[in-house]
């Protein structure tokens, strides 16, 4: 019984000799660390993938440059009251006395013996209005228009203080056949005139213009006793399309009297003096 006891004890032994592993290193982390490891990144759902569109960009918006030239070859802004040779003098409206304009002229001035001939430059960016034949009283000559929306909002302030109510009837001093006033549409521009040139400008209705273009030459057409460049500048509606203006000469016509009269005295294109508006930094 005794023998048989111990032959038990020793089949135990060697079922538990069977079930253990041999020479097999344990893992030192458990398969649930090994992931966490692993998965430092996670992977994105189907409705966390990235689109593989290219995304829309938003523009960005490009500011217009402003630029303002001297109207004369040779000449600059500060040099120019040097050789003003008559300056503005604006008249009340419906009268067409005083001076409309600055006049830029000289005899000798560095080794150049007269004005005539030097070349005249826009002053703005624009588009042109009209240009006239030699009569009189402008001569050959360019009208070039630049919209309220195209110049620096301190010029725009300035330009707006300055113009006056315009008159229902400006009693006009000068024989005025029917004067059609301009379309008002809120929309307000800096003209800019040009004249006694010495040829006709090359230029049609609604050509742009831009600042530093080379408009024409500085003559003495028109009612002019010397050469020299005669520059108005002026405030009114926009859209002008009046394409002549004239009188004070028994040829002219009708339409050029009307035109002349709306231009000059009606009041709706009003004088200032460019220089204030030069004073003023863009």
């Amino acid at each position: 019984m005794q023998k048989l006891h111990l032959l038990s004890i020793l089949a135990f032994i060697l079922v538990l000799s069977a079930c253990s592993p041999t020479g097999e290193t344990l893992p030192t982390t458990t398969p649930t660390q090994e992931l966490q490891a692993k998965e430092t990144i996670p992977q994105p759902t189907p409705t966390q993938r990235q689109p593989t569109s290219t995304p829309t960009l938003i523009p960005t918006v490009t500011p217009q440059t402003f630029s303002v030239s001297s109207p004369l070859e040779g000449e600059t802004f500060e040099s120019l009251p040097a050789i003003l040779s008559k300056p503005l003098d604006i008249p009340p409206f419906g009268a067409d006395t005083g001076h409309h304009g600055l006049d830029f002229a000289y005899f000798r001035r560095s080794d150049r013996e007269s004005i005539q001939g030097i070349e005249i430059y826009s002053m703005l960016d624009g588009k042109t209005v009209l240009t006239l034949e030699d009569v009189f009283p402008y001569g050959y000559t360019i009208l070039v228009e630049t919209p309220f929306s195209m110049l620096p909002e301190v010029w725009q302030a300035m330009l707006f203080e300055l113009y006056q109510p315009v008159p229902d009837d400006p009693g006009y001093r000068l024989y005025c056949p029917a004067v059609t006033p301009p379309e008002l549409t809120g929309e307000y521009s800096l003209y800019i005139l040009y004249a006694h040139m010495e040829t006709k400008p090359d230029f049609n209705p609604g050509d742009p213009i831009t600042s530093g273009q080379l408009l024409g030459t500085v003559g003495n057409s028109g009612y002019s006793s010397n050469p020299h460049l005669h520059l108005e500048l002026r405030i009114g509606p926009s859209g002008a399309n009046f394409t002549t203006m004239a009188h004070y000469q028994n040829t002219v016509t009708e339409k050029q009297m009307s035109n002349y009269c709306l231009w000059r005295m009606s009041g709706y294109y009003q004088l200032f003096d460019p220089f204030i508006l030069l004073s003023v930094s863009p």
